[in-house]
């Protein structure tokens, strides 16, 4: 008797079905009521799994190498694997076939749907003795195709591609397993959280399909179900954050809607940036990373791609116009006031670049007092600002009385009182020549400085070299007005009446050339 008439099993019996009628048969041949049927069964059963292997190594050497070639033109692959099951090589056309699908492109689609729906690769009813290394590769390849297609509708922006993609998933046995159907759950979420671009009609097909319930126990990973919700959300949230952008700005979300979200220019946009404090840059930190994590589009549509443009402005000062205002305005009325015929004009402007120095100086540190009580009262001074013209401002954005024109204004009278009103005209001149170049709109995000690093270098050199000049004229005019040892009076009778008496006759007036000056006279 046969192993496979004690089993009850044909010769081409797999090792599963193997298996399990030895397990059946265990049942109803026990070791201590029939020793001798319970050895016979074991053994029996060795041989049918040795049996089964040598059977499928030989018959994988046999067929291997024709499977690997193309199909004839006459023979389907059904027929061809009927033709292996006559000859007993069932189980190595199996195998060569899943090596063929794995390195193979020119398998068909249908080819490869009749090879799954025939042989139930992964599955739990695909045959145990497969190379565990080619499966591992055929899901690996499966998902990713699958993968791919779902990626490339999303980033096209292409609905229906997307949905016929998911619609096919029935198509695919394999995506019935608990470990598939869990990864095909993970990719959805995460390629709908990743997406630049969100669609409410979209999201509601697949969370119908993956049977994604709004409320209880959720398939979908809880951290992208939860991102998922806030993007679902989400024109309902930007909505709003984009009407915050347009009041008046009295709390701090309003402040940092109005800087990433407001229709400004991005000079209007740094302006703004200025008038923050540090409540308000942790409220455009919150919103920046809301924005980012559940609304990718509206961050590309910010300046620079980005939705932290306004990274290295948090830290900036621009306060040079106002600096550079008052130096102009110090050396001006100096200059203005000081005699130009005295020879002194040199010393002026040092003493006008001292002074100015010294107002900068003060100006920064009381600025630094200045800026927190002003914020305090930042409704009122909103307020007012409504009322005055946008032409005052650089970028006609409206300027805030309390913060940006009082401190001007006294720095202006400040000036003047010492140096005149000239002093106080130029300062008001040099400012309103820097906020008429700060009209015109930026193109970057970036620093100016950072975009035209040679012309930063070559501003800075045309500055000193005005300097220069300037200091260079101004030393000129005063050498007219100066004189030197040999100019002027000299000593009285250098030689002839040094030692003589006043009554002498030679050194009574008038006095004589050669008793002024001497030897020199010759």
């Amino acid at each position: 008797m046969t192993c496979w008439e004690v089993l009850d099993l044909p010769p081409d019996a797999d090792s599963r079905t193997i298996k399990r009628t030895y397990a059946a048969l265990l049942k109803k041949t026990r070791p201590d009521a029939d020793p001798e049927g319970f050895q016979r069964l074991r053994e029996a059963y060795e041989a049918a799994m040795s049996g089964q292997e040598s059977a499928l190594d030989d018959a994988f050497a046999a067929t291997a190498v024709e499977m690997a070639a193309p199909e004839p033109v006459d023979a389907t692959l059904p027929q061809r694997y009927q033709q292996a099951l006559a000859q007993g090589n069932g189980p190595a056309f199996e195998v060569a076939l899943l090596e063929r699908c794995i390195s193979d492109d020119t398998v068909s689609d249908e080819e490869r749907r009749w090879a799954f729906d025939t042989f139930h690769w992964l599955s739990a009813w695909q045959r145990l003795e497969l190379p565990a290394q080619w499966l591992d590769a055929l899901t690996s390849q499966c998902r990713q195709a699958l993968h791919s297609r779902l990626a490339l509708a999303l980033a096209q922006r292409n609905e229906a591609d997307f949905l016929d993609a998911y619609a096919r998933r029935d198509d695919h046995a394999w995506l019935r397993q608990p470990a598939h159907a869990q990864w095909l759950n993970q990719t959805l979420a995460t390629l709908l959280c990743d997406s630049h671009f969100w669609f409410p009609a979209l999201f509601e097909a697949v969370r119908a399909g993956q049977s994604w319930p709004l409320g209880g126990e959720n398939p979908c990973p809880k951290n992208e179900w939860q991102h998922l919700l806030r993007r679902e959300q989400g024109p309902a949230f930007i909505a709003h954050q984009r009407v915050l952008a347009v009041v008046p700005p009295h709390t701090a979300q309003q402040r940092a809607a109005r800087l990433l979200l407001a229709p400004m220019t991005l000079g209007q946009r740094r302006a703004f940036a200025q008038r923050l404090s540090e409540a308000d840059w942790d409220a455009c930190r919150t919103l920046a990373a809301r924005i980012k994590t559940d609304h990718p589009d509206v961050a590309l549509s910010l300046p620079g791609g980005t939705v932290y443009f306004w990274q290295e402005w948090e830290t900036a000062v621009d306060t040079w116009p106002l600096a550079l205002a008052t130096v102009l305005g110090c050396v001006t009325g100096a200059l203005f006031q000081a005699p130009w015929f005295s020879g002194g004009l040199v010393s002026t402007l040092g003493h006008a670049l001292a002074w100015s120095v010294a107002y900068v100086v003060v100006g920064a540190l009381a600025w630094q007092l200045w800026r927190p009580l002003v914020h305090r009262v930042r409704v009122l001074d909103e307020r007012l600002a409504v009322r005055l013209p946008t032409r005052l401002c650089p970028t006609r954005l409206p300027l805030l009385p309390l913060r940006d024109l009082l401190p001007g204004a006294i720095m202006s009278v400040a000036i003047s009182v010492q140096f005149g009103p000239v002093a106080g005209l130029m300062m008001v001149a040099t400012l309103a020549v820097i906020g008429a170049g700060k009209r015109q709109a930026r193109t970057g995000y970036k620093e100016w400085s950072s975009l035209h690093p040679r012309k930063t270098i070559g501003a800075f050199g045309l500055i000193t070299l005005l300097m220069a000049v300037m200091f260079a004229a101004l030393k000129s005019i005063d050498s007219h007005y100066q004189v030197d040892r040999n100019q002027g009076l000299q000593q009285w009778t250098e030689r002839v009446c040094s030692r003589m008496p006043r009554t002498a006759q030679p050194c009574q007036a008038p006095a004589t050339q050669a008793q002024w000056y001497g030897q020199e006279a010759e």
